[in-house]
Formats: structure tokens, sequence, C-alpha cells
């Protein structure tokens, strides 16, 4: 089998010995050995170079093959078992109580817990800033990991309304000045306003509630 050789050719090619002089331990029958997508990684893992141990990143899987090369004390030919990658661990965020669609969520809301990466769903939140300024588009259950798509951000000036304007860094020199929303605006998103006392047409970049930073 296509292991099998990958585990050859690695021996000859790391121990520089000839093929013909390297035997490999039988694989159990019994074990089912999922296709690797990338290549095979290996090593040796312990002070003897008779136990290979061969990994897979994906899907997760790694086992040992015994091997014995002529003019080597033999090792026992037993059978191959495989066994379970190491658990990798990652903080996510997940509700800390019942979400319901719509809510504007706050850091109350979320807690960060260790979880198991391979059972994890793609794009799951890491971080409690990633939830400020934002509402829930479904409802979510009570310790269940929070997702990009399960937020969104929320609706934080509205069209019509006056708005505070600020121009330049709150640091330094800034100005600020009160002007009419001509379009809603979500956190982060750009909108355009009205400057009611010259009719001037301007953007800014929406920061808070009926708050907008001037382009």
């Amino acid at each position: 089998m296509a292991l099998q050789k990958s585990v050859l050719d690695w021996v000859v090619q790391t121990q520089s010995v000839p093929a013909e002089s390297v035997v490999l331990a039988p694989l159990d029958p019994r074990l089912q050995v999922k296709a690797c997508t990338g290549p095979l990684a290996m090593d040796l893992p312990f002070a003897s170079p008779d136990t290979i141990r061969v990994r897979c990143a994906q899907p997760a899987w790694q086992l040992y093959v015994r091997v014995a090369v002529t003019g080597r004390v033999a090792v026992p030919a037993g059978p191959v078992k495989a066994e379970p990658a190491p658990v990798e661990k990652r903080q996510v965020l997940v509700a800390a109580v019942p979400l319901q669609r719509g809510m504007t969520l706050t850091e109350a809301h979320v807690r960060l817990v260790d979880a198991d990466t391979s059972s994890m769903p793609v794009n799951v939140l890491e971080q409690v800033s990633q939830i400020l300024h934002s509402e829930v588009v479904r409802d979510v259950r009570p310790d269940t990991p929070l997702r990009s798509q399960d937020i969104r951000p929320t609706l934080l000036v509205k069209r019509g309304q006056m708005v505070l304007m600020s121009i330049g860094q709150a640091q330094g020199f800034q100005i600020s000045a009160r002007v009419e929303a001509q379009q809603d605006g979500r956190y982060g998103e750009q909108i355009k306003l009205k400057n009611r006392d010259s009719g001037r047409m301007l953007t800014g970049l929406v920061k808070g509630p009926n708050q907008v930073q001037g382009l």
C-alpha cells in the first residue's frame, strides 16, 4: 500500500540503507487508515530507530510502524495500532446567556472557553472585541460557540437623525459638528452626511450611536 511504500522510502533515505534490507511489520488488517490530503510527516519519536511515527494533518491521525533493517538487531514485528492525534485546544467565544435575534451584544453576553479545535465550526469568534457594536441575527443557546455569521454590526445611525461628526485626532486638534445622516449606518460603515447650515455633503465612518468620524 502507499503508506508502507512511503515509510520504506523514508527509511532508505534517512538511514542510508538499501531498500532490500528494510522489512516493515505488517499492518493490522482491521486498521482503517484514511487517505491523507497532504504529505505524510515521519520521525523517530523514541531512541530506537526501529519505530517510525507517521502523521497526517488532514484528516488528523497518527500511527507507528515497526521496521527491521538487515545488519541491525531485529525488532518484534507486532501489529500496528493507530493512535489519535494530540488534541489541540484554543479559546473560543460562546454565549453566556440565551441570545435572541436582534439583541445588541455586550461583554456580559459572552465568555471565553477552551475548546477542542477539531470539533469547532468554521469562522468561530475568539475575542470579545469581535462582538462589540454587534447584534445577533439568530437565536443562540448558552454555551454555543459564536460564529461570524451569527452576528452583524448594529444599526447605530438612522437616516434623518442629527449625529455628531468629529474631525481630527482625539489626542490632538479635533473639531466636532452636528450634521444630518442621509442614510442608515452600522458600525464601521461609511455614510453620507449633510451640513444643514452650508448644504455641503460629507462622508463619515460610523463609530458609535449617532457618532461618526469625518473622512
